[in-house]
């Protein structure tokens, strides 16, 4: 066996270090006669260090690009990286595909949704997130959304102890699912926990292995066939049980549409992962901040339970509160500032579209089906914006410190920003509004860490995803106590 290694081992390095040093893996990749910098790419994989770590991937290279311009191959598409406010203007004024880029490193369910190479396929989705927040729509889900979080809620008991990220995600699905598909999911608990495996299962199985070789079987692999099947069954029985009767929610958008079962089980998985893809965890972070900064998390508490207060006022018979959009939309100031707050330390990492057009920046020319990143970073993290870019200061988001920032152009793009505002922006906010109304509300809440402290600081980001806000490094644990009203 040792000999066998040994024979295999010399001439299978030797033809890695002819791949990563041949003169087909050009310094220009797709842009040969382009002054656009690039870097090392080896053939048919390109740029290979992106798939083992794409964030320090992305932070290595700005640092040898000093700041500037540059290219990286991704088999055989070319992905360049626009930097500073040039760059900035030129990502979110040109005309850009929003989805093609995350059809193309997208871990998620945009890989298997149609494409066309230069130009937007996605007139159903479109058209159903604007059915699903349109204001009527939000109005009358709000009240339903707010009875399944409660209900969520009372079967935590009066006090313990909970993973925050695991419990949060738990809240955060039954919610989206009642906004972006069916009743029958949302009300079902064995369903909500169905579907949480399932999407762990489609999420595991779409690593940067998936991408490299498509084609070799694993386990992680046949786990996210087998949750896509089972998925695409649940749904199916959904549609199938209502050949007879409607219901006014997405899935019957859908149907209506006349959309396959396959098709729409696709568009219900694509808008339920935008919906919960970030939700949790950024609301796990506004409490780790808020834990953090005691001030602010007095503030935050003493707003949301006097929002929940107000609304018994003219509350419903059962005794129950009876929000309305206009209420956690006016009159919750001090919960924007945190969760735009939140959002700008997170958010740190690329956006990435492909060009349907030449694109000239920096009188350098980028072809036509080019896809374009830019990072985030440069706008949240830049001093010139953010004074203390590195301090969580919810006074960036008072209405003077928007006014003074004005002159600069964008720097926030924690709801997109240019053509590509985020067309969920409304429904998110109300979602996290609901979820922390009712947390406050109900509870006394400490964030606390594995040894049992208060969280005074805030844990550290894990880095493995390009295009999600990830979990915390360090495991915190919600300690909770229901409140005496």
């Amino acid at each position: 066996m040792i000999e066998l290694l040994l024979a295999i081992i010399p001439p299978a390095l030797l033809v890695i270090l002819l791949l990563y040093f041949s003169p087909g893996a050009d310094d220009h990749g797709h842009l040969p006669s382009s002054d656009i910098p690039s870097q090392r790419a080896i053939w048919y994989i390109g740029s290979a260090s992106f798939f083992m770590n794409p964030s320090q991937f992305l932070i290595d290279s700005m640092k040898r690009a000093n700041n500037s311009i540059f290219s990286f191959r991704i088999f055989d598409s070319t992905v360049v990286v626009l930097r500073g406010v040039t760059g900035r203007n030129a990502f979110f004024s040109k005309g850009l595909d929003f989805m093609a880029g995350y059809r193309l490193l997208g871990s998620n369910i945009y890989k298997y949704t149609d494409f066309h190479p230069y130009g937007s396929s996605d007139e159903n989705m479109a058209s159903v997130i604007a059915t699903c927040t349109r204001p009527d729509v939000l109005e009358r889900l709000l009240p339903l959304m707010v009875e399944d979080a409660l209900q969520t809620f009372e079967m935590w008991g009066n006090h313990g102890a909970k993973n925050i990220s695991k419990s949060l995600d738990e809240i955060v699905f039954t919610l989206a699912a009642r906004m972006t598909m069916c009743r029958e999911f949302s009300e079902d608990p064995k369903k909500i926990r169905a579907l949480i495996s399932i999407f762990k299962r489609l999420e595991d199985g779409s690593d940067h292995n998936a991408l490299i070789v498509p084609w070799f079987p694993t386990p992680a692999r046949f786990g996210r066939i087998l949750a896509g099947v089972q998925l695409h069954r649940m749904i199916s029985a959904v549609i199938l049980s209502r050949k007879d009767r409607r219901e006014d929610d997405p899935l019957q958008t859908m149907i209506d549409k006349g959309l396959s079962p396959t098709k729409t089980t696709v568009l219900l998985a694509t808008m339920l992962f935008a919906a919960i893809g970030n939700t949790g965890n950024v609301i796990t972070y506004l409490l780790l901040h808020l834990e953090a900064n005691p001030k602010w998390k007095v503030l935050v508490e003493n707003e949301a339970r006097q929002l929940y207060k107000d609304s018994h006022t003219f509350g419903r018979d059962d005794g129950k509160p009876l929000f309305s959009m206009n209420s956690i939309e006016t009159q919750m100031p001090l919960f924007d500032v945190c969760i735009s707050e939140t959002l700008r330390m997170l958010f740190k990492g690329p956006f990435i579209r492909r060009s349907v057009e030449d694109m000239f920046v920096d009188q350098k020319h980028i072809p036509r089906g080019t896809y374009v990143m830019f990072p985030t970073a440069d706008l949240h993290d830049n001093a010139a914006f953010y004074s203390t870019p590195q301090e969580f200061n919810p006074e960036n988001f008072s209405a003077g410190a928007i006014q003074e920032r004005r002159r600069h152009g964008t720097t926030f793009v924690g709801w997109g920003a240019g053509r590509h505002m985020c067309a969920g922006k409304r429904a998110a906010q109300m979602l996290m509004k609901v979820i922390v109304i009712l947390l406050l509300s109900q509870f006394d809440i400490q964030i606390v860490t594995d040894g049992g402290e208060p969280a005074r600081r805030v844990p550290e980001q894990v880095e493995n995803q390009l295009f999600k806000v990830c979990p915390p490094k360090q495991a915190v644990t919600l300690r909770y106590e229901v409140r005496r009203q």
